[in-house]
């Protein structure tokens, strides 16, 4: 079933379930972006000379960029003019590549530093309209799906530390510099 931000195909329990999943699954995987930098550091600071100053500014980068996009969506209205499910494809696509690009990029470099800000404005087109998405679903269970959302959120974010943290790294290294 596509997502879509109508209610009327979640009157069916089982469908609105398999929709919340399969919504739930991609805030997980576009999430996870946002905190790869930090996870990866260690290893890109092994093989590369990034000085401490290019370090923050790959991880502030996201946040900086989240904070540009949620701010120019709300102003533009975009959640409200664009078909939600399409807004959040485009943008977590877009997230995709920006940070796939990082794989032939100069580490530190200012276009690393720039895909990871494009990284974080395209998150913002991920997070706040899946919650539009997921809201439009249902009117006694909106407590339900935010909190959900909100779950997949959390743990899409923290996933890249796990994944460092499965690897035998120390997921909080970053830290330290």
């Amino acid at each position: 079933m596509a997502l879509s931000s109508d209610p009327a195909p979640h009157n069916n329990r089982a469908a609105k379930f398999r929709s919340l999943c399969l919504l739930m699954l991609a805030e997980i995987a576009v999430m996870s972006l946002w905190f790869l930098s930090a996870a990866i550091l260690p290893e890109m600071l092994s093989e590369h000379a990034v000085s401490e100053t290019r370090q923050a500014a790959l991880s502030s980068a996201v946040q900086a960029g989240f904070v540009f996009g949620a701010l120019a969506s709300a102003f533009l209205g975009l959640a409200d003019r664009i078909n939600p499910a399409r807004l959040f494809a485009v943008c977590a696509l877009t997230a995709a590549v920006a940070n796939l690009s990082l794989l032939v990029l100069t580490p530190g470099g200012t276009a690393s530093i720039l895909a990871r800000f494009l990284t974080g404005a395209m998150l913002a087109g991920v997070y706040p309209v899946g919650m539009k998405i997921a809201v439009g679903w249902g009117k006694e269970d909106r407590g339900f799906l935010v909190g959900t959302l909100v779950g997949a959120l959390t743990f899409g974010s923290a996933s890249p530390h796990l994944l460092a943290l499965l690897r035998g790294q120390d997921p909080l290294i970053w830290m330290e510099w």
